[in-house]
């Protein structure tokens, strides 16, 4: 057994003040980063930075641009490894912070249902929903540093190009991908219309509508879809978020920003953006409030880009068959439910808003894809089986079992057919 030097409770305390005091000094280096980023000369610059890292959070975005102004992108050591390059002997890491979950000690009551192990609630013998109490401890977080280093540190395999690069042509397929992208992350389907006045869009938050000037270039249409978008994302009212109680002009600034993080990391034009008021919008606000409202930003962007980076993929992979598709190494599980989720839309059948959630979190939550696929079977088996003649094609299948009376509970299946043998007993 190897040998462990045993601390003394002094050498304990010095270590953790230590650690402390490097922790403390990350932060004083952030709120500096962020007095400079906060002048209009700066700000665009930052932008353009965080665009290459929306995985990071605003704080750890500052870390690596101060540290290193040129890097495009940072992983860590292992996940360079996984990604067959390694790091270059002699390069120093990237200082970030890294949050760190740990119990305080106490413990929360929460009472939940009772369930089946498919999911069903339970019921007493009067009818009364069974519960149970447990008991959850208590987390918070702390913040230990890490080292991430960037990929002209390393050596090896070649990095894919990215998929979301739009700076060549857009094509009309492109277009309905990114469309259905930024429908799919706000949950509003964009209009476009004449709009009088002549503003380029607009977001109706007492109608949850986004409003696009027709008749724009191509770029300018996403540009301007990206904005709306943003508001959407930032200033809905029902959010609880720093920036839904911004001042209009503020808003305005937020939006903006949004957009040209996401613009830059598509790869469109952003010269004609500028931000000449931050200065002034900053003045006499708080370092963390600041701080929080990149962070707003940065994670409004990252949902924007990530949809669209999936969404573009997919188009990628649409010639592929259903079995190439479900080995395909580039697209993630919950990628390939959404794909066998359209292929369904596409044969007429539509699952809910509910029932689509179920089939996403299953797909995340199961490595293996196949056991996505036998629910979707399932799913669509029991579609089948209802009565064509009568069936409305513009409602769910859960809807529809609920107007027809019948019980529909879909569970973990097992032994369901394949999704080609389901098609070949769907009733003509």
């Amino acid at each position: 057994m190897a040998w462990k030097k045993q601390f003394t409770p002094e050498e304990r305390a010095a270590y953790q003040a230590e650690k402390r005091a490097e922790i403390e000094d990350i932060f004083k280096r952030i709120d500096a980063g962020v007095q400079q980023v906060f002048t209009s000369e700066k700000y665009r610059d930052y932008l353009k930075f965080m665009s290459r890292f929306t995985d990071y959070s605003a704080r750890n975005t500052l870390l690596i641009a101060m540290q290193k102004p040129d890097a495009t992108l940072v992983a860590a050591y292992g996940k360079w490894k996984q990604l067959g390059r390694q790091v270059s002997k002699g390069e120093s890491g990237i200082e970030i912070l890294a949050p760190v979950a740990y119990k305080t000690g106490t413990v929360e009551e929460i009472e939940r249902p009772v369930v089946d192990e498919f999911g069903n609630r339970q019921y007493n013998p009067d009818g009364t929903e069974k519960t149970e109490i447990i008991q959850n401890p208590v987390m918070d977080i702390a913040f230990k540093k890490a080292y991430v280093f960037d990929v002209s540190q390393t050596t090896g395999k070649e990095i894919p190009v990215p998929v979301s690069d739009l700076s060549g042509e857009l094509d009309s397929d492109k277009m309905t991908a990114i469309l259905k992208a930024l429908q799919r992350v706000t949950g509003i389907e964009i209009q476009f219309a004449d709009i009088p006045g002549g503003a380029k869009g607009y977001y109706s938050p007492a109608d949850n509508k986004i409003v696009v000037q027709s008749g724009m270039s191509d770029a300018q249409t996403l540009k301007t879809a990206f904005h709306e978008c943003a508001h959407k994302l930032l200033h809905d009212p029902d959010l609880k978020s720093v920036t839904t109680k911004s001042a209009r002009n503020e808003k305005e600034v937020q939006a903006e920003s949004t957009a040209f993080i996401v613009a830059e990391r598509m790869g469109l034009d952003t010269s004609e953006y500028s931000f000449p008021y931050i200065a002034s919008w900053s003045d006499g606000r708080q370092l963390d409030q600041l701080t929080n409202v990149l962070d707003e930003i940065q994670q409004a962007a990252k949902r924007m880009s990530a949809a669209i980076e999936s969404e573009l993929l997919k188009l990628q992979k649409r010639d592929l068959t259903i079995d190439e598709m479900l080995d395909d190494t580039d697209l993630d599980n919950i990628q390939k439910a959404e794909i066998l989720i359209d292929d369904c839309h596409a044969r007429g059948i539509r699952f809910c808003e509910q029932e689509t959630d179920e089939i996403l979190q299953f797909a995340g939550e199961h490595e293996d894809i196949e056991e996505t696929v036998r629910l979707i079977s399932d799913m669509e088996m029991t579609f089948a089986q209802m009565p064509v003649t009568e069936e409305p094609q513009d409602i769910s299948q859960a809807e529809y079992a609920a107007a027809m009376n019948f019980e529909t509970v879909f569970h973990k299946p097992k032994g369901a057919k394949t999704m080609e043998m389901q098609r070949a007993a769907k009733p003509e």
